[in-house]
This record gives structure tokens, C-alpha cells and sequence, in this order.
């Protein structure tokens, strides 16, 4: 014969395993929705994002010493440049023609002094870029990739 306290202790284990449960597919459904992220095509940045992506030049501008002062110990710059693509880009909300784009590191911080050497980024120095156009989510618009510069190269901070 069950006693009252026995059917409440009963009742609470049968809660404790129904929510143990319950997490364990919550856990599962999350993964398998990681995973789906990684689909195969263009590279993916926050998300279920896909872009296309066009080859073309990114020509340097203007370098300019940032006045203010940041977390950083050491001066920022402000690199500014023209993208001209090989190719016409087919998406109509892209506006390269004139444009000026900054050159950010991939944590948006402004490159310092010692990066733009290693990378001899110059006044009128020409790079081969790649502009990334979103073409599916809501991700950043449009990115920037650098075969021969490393933005997520942080070695000055």
C-alpha cells in the first residue's frame, strides 16, 4: 500500500526524468541545427547566411592615424579603399563604382602600424579581393576577403 509521501516522492521522480528528457531533445535539436549550418557552399558567418562571391581589386586610397585613443596600447589606422571587380556584380543593392570601403581587421578593430608592414599595405597598392554578396539570411550585407592579407591576423594586440 503506497503512502502519501511515497506517491509524492514517486510524482517528483517522474517530473526530475520527464524534464531530463525533455533537455536531452532540446540538446539534440540544437546540435542537429548547428550542423545544418555547415551546409556545403559559400562560407556561412552568423548563421544560416549564404553569399556569392566575385573576384576583383581593392586599391588603396588613403591611410590615416586614428585620433582617438582605444583599449589598444598602440596607434590605429584607418585604411580606406576602391573594390573594382572583374566581373559586374548581379545583385543590384551592391554599389561598388566610387565607393570607398574601410580595410577592418576581422574583429573590426583599425590595423596597426606593424600590420600594414607586414602586409605592405601602402598608398595606391593594389590586392586581389573578393567581395562577398549575402544572397540568402540576414548577415552582414557584403564582406571583404583578402587572399594575400590575413584579417584575423592579431599578433599587434
Amino acid at each position: 500500500m503506497f503512502t502519501q509521501r511515497g506517491i509524492f516522492r514517486r510524482l517528483q521522480m517522474q517530473i526530475v526524468n520527464l524534464t531530463f528528457q525533455v533537455l536531452i531533445v532540446f540538446f539534440i535539436c540544437v546540435c542537429s541545427t548547428c550542423a545544418e549550418d555547415r551546409v556545403k557552399g559559400e562560407h556561412l558567418v552568423g548563421g544560416q547566411c549564404e553569399y556569392k562571391q566575385y573576384k576583383g581589386y581593392a586599391k588603396i586610397i588613403s591611410i590615416t592615424k586614428k585620433s582617438d585613443f582605444d583599449s589598444y596600447s598602440h596607434e590605429r589606422y584607418e585604411v580606406k579603399f576602391l573594390f573594382i571587380p572583374e566581373q559586374e556584380i548581379k545583385e543590384k543593392y551592391v554599389q561598388t563604382e566610387g565607393k570607398e570601403f574601410l580595410l577592418l581587421l576581422s574583429n573590426s578593430s583599425y590595423p596597426g602600424q606593424k600590420f600594414l608592414e607586414k602586409y605592405r599595405i601602402e598608398i595606391g597598392k593594389v590586392f586581389d579581393c573578393y567581395i562577398k554578396v549575402i544572397i540568402k539570411g540576414t548577415c552582414t550585407p557584403i564582406l571583404f576577403e583578402f587572399p594575400s592579407i590575413r584579417l584575423d591576423d592579431y599578433f599587434e594586440n
